[in-house]
């Protein structure tokens, strides 16, 4: 029994360890470290079963909030329409996490 406790705790400090080598979900043109990350348990298309994804909230934020006027309308529907060329049916699924709708 108490090497079953110990390789459940082995996998359980693994497990971050592993999604944090995985790529996180951000702006391919950032330079410089993400200072907002979430990290959550979620199926993205072409995942065979869920598993912990990083997603860049900072990268995403323009489109989390209400447009104060038209010239913010037309900047978040461009910030969009980039992302969408980028992450395609993805972006409206990590929207969705970041509204904590999933």
């Amino acid at each position: 029994m108490p090497r079953l406790n110990a390789l459940l705790l082995m996998l359980g400090l693994l497990a971050p360890t592993a999604a944090a080598t995985e790529a996180c979900i951000q702006q391919p043109k950032r330079q410089q470290a993400c200072p907002n990350l979430l990290y959550r348990v979620a199926q993205l298309p072409g995942m065979a079963a869920p598993k912990v994804i990083c997603i860049c909230v900072t990268d995403f934020a323009l489109l989390l909030q209400q447009p104060a006027n038209e010239t913010e309308q037309i900047r978040q529907n461009m910030t969009k329409r980039q992302l969408e060329a980028q992450h395609g049916e993805t972006l409206q699924l990590i929207l969705d996490i970041l509204n904590r709708q999933l």
